[in-house]
């Protein structure tokens, strides 16, 4: 996925990232970019600054953004949409595409994903919703598979074959099969770019 992000983000200058956490999936990617962390949870936030990830970070409620229209080249959520209710998560999705100038980036499971086990005690970690290639697809979005197939990993993407070790080799050995075939992977890889006419 590294690479694919990299590639992505290279005709951007500014990046916003919705639900930044701890650490970011773009972490790798944005040293020449104005990058700017989002996050409703504090110690999370907090983490992430102490890392040094981003050039600016806001504590702010995902429902409710302060933001304007085209103000960053790339707005990017991984691992958000699906711990929204879905009509939260739609208007989330809609809000990204009035921010970004250029294109949206969406990471979220393929399907709903019960999580029950969660990283800390923030309930903004709960899986309220899933999303399907049908769904994403038909707002736009050019979709790819990534972690896996879906009958490899369990919660969280742990494997689900045993030994650990066996399972998840195996679902590495299948990345590059649901990467062109996303209705079989683990995770969805999303990304639209905004008509120039739009910018």
């Amino acid at each position: 996925m590294q690479s694919k992000l990299k590639s992505e983000l290279r005709d951007c200058q500014t990046l916003l990232e919705l639900g930044c956490g701890v650490k970011s999936p773009v972490a790798e990617c944005v040293q020449n970019i104005f990058a700017v962390g989002i996050d409703g949870h504090l110690p999370s936030l907090l983490g992430n600054k102490k890392n040094g990830y981003f050039k600016d970070y806001v504590l702010a409620d995902l429902n409710h953004l302060p933001l304007k229209s085209n103000s960053f080249d790339c707005v990017a959520a991984f691992d958000v949409i699906e711990h929204l209710a879905k009509h939260q998560a739609n208007m989330l999705i809609e809000n990204m595409e009035e921010i970004s100038k250029k294109k949206i980036i969406l990471l979220t499971p393929n399907g709903f994903n019960p999580k029950c086990h969660l990283e800390d005690d923030s309930s903004l970690q709960i899986h309220r919703c899933g999303w399907t290639l049908d769904e994403i697809s038909k707002r736009g979005y050019v979709v790819f598979g990534i972690d896996g197939a879906r009958r490899l990993r369990g919660e969280q993407a742990s494997a689900t074959i045993k030994p650990q070790i066996v399972g998840s080799l195996l679902a590495r050995l299948s990345d590059p099969f649901v990467f062109r075939c996303p209705s079989t992977a683990f995770a969805l890889l999303c990304i639209k770019n905004k008509p120039k006419n739009q910018n």
